[in-house]
């Protein structure tokens, strides 16, 4: 690291961030390291001066077509969502503007680039991470409550915007709490001030290898419209995958659901092709959730 900078790379594209940093409601950070990137943004770990604690930081540092569009959206969906203090939705903590450097090839040289950052909860992994490290299954005593909490964080979530991008990766881990992360590609509700859909013309947004029978429907050619009934699919399919370690492809039966029986029934129906035979919403998918989980033996 040189002295005030942190040396970033995204997408073998070399940038620096300042080692400090000073948000928008005046607190300062120490920028310490780069933890993870994607998309057009690398996230860092970084300290509060105030009093120690540790957090992440996402800089946009390529502000290519609509990303910062996108990346404003991101903030303001989740300092609203931070405001209830929901277990299972990622917490913002602070937010603002850094001048970076960012490299250019063609001058052969960094040039200034104004990076939008948002600081966040620190995690420890993604639930992809947990799932993969783990020895054994994930246990119904641990698993069980973090399904009804995140699917009562989707609800939540549902009152502002469809997050169109659920999967394991965009689930961390904050502590012993599963939480809901990653709002780039959500969609706010016509409620919302300013309200619009910032995916380009002829463009699907969704997870590869998660997306719901409408949405990938869409990618060909067909017109049909994802909702609400698309984020629950998306987050029945992270559920099944967690407790048997296999992606819900193709057509399900009960003898391939390994964990509590009488989650088998509500999983299985937010999965089903048909939206018509889905839950229309994560209330309804959660009222099933725990209605199965609550039932005595």
């Amino acid at each position: 690291m040189e002295e005030g900078w942190v040396d970033v790379l995204l997408r073998q594209r070399g940038c620096k961030v300042p080692a400090r940093i000073v948000a928008a409601d005046g607190r300062g950070y120490t920028v310490i390291e780069q933890i993870a990137s994607g998309g057009n943004a690398v996230v860092c770990e970084c300290e509060d001066e105030a009093d120690g604690s540790v957090h992440a930081v996402k800089f946009l540092v390529l502000q290519n077509r609509d990303k910062l569009p996108r990346f404003q959206l991101e903030t303001r969906i989740i300092q609203k969502l931070s405001e209830a203090k929901h277990d299972h939705l990622i917490r913002c903590v602070s937010s603002g503007q850094a001048d970076g450097l960012s490299y250019d090839h063609r001058r052969q040289r960094f040039m200034p680039e104004k990076m939008p950052f948002l600081v966040m909860e620190r995690a420890s992994m993604s639930l992809r991470e947990l799932v993969a490290g783990a020895k054994d299954s994930i246990a119904p005593e641990i698993y069980s409550g973090q399904f009804r909490g995140l699917v009562s964080a989707l609800s939540l979530l549902h009152d502002h915007a469809l997050h169109r991008d659920i999967k394991p990766d965009n689930i961390l881990v904050v502590g012993d709490r599963w939480t809901i992360s990653d709002f780039g590609l959500c969609l706010p509700i016509q409620a919302e001030e300013g309200a619009k859909d910032l995916t380009a013309e002829g463009h699907i947004p969704g997870p590869r290898f998660w997306m719901s029978p409408e949405a990938n429907n869409r990618s060909v050619g067909l017109p049909d419209e994802v909702g609400s009934a698309s984020d629950v699919f998306q987050l029945a399919a992270v559920f099944w995958w967690v407790v048997t370690r296999r992606h819900p492809s193709g057509i399900l039966a009960k003898e391939d659901w390994t964990g509590i029986p009488r989650l088998y029934e509500p999983i299985a129906k937010a999965l089903q092709h048909s939206l018509g035979r889905r839950f229309q919403s994560a209330q309804e998918f959660g009222a099933a959730v725990t209605l199965a989980i609550e039932a005595p033996n």
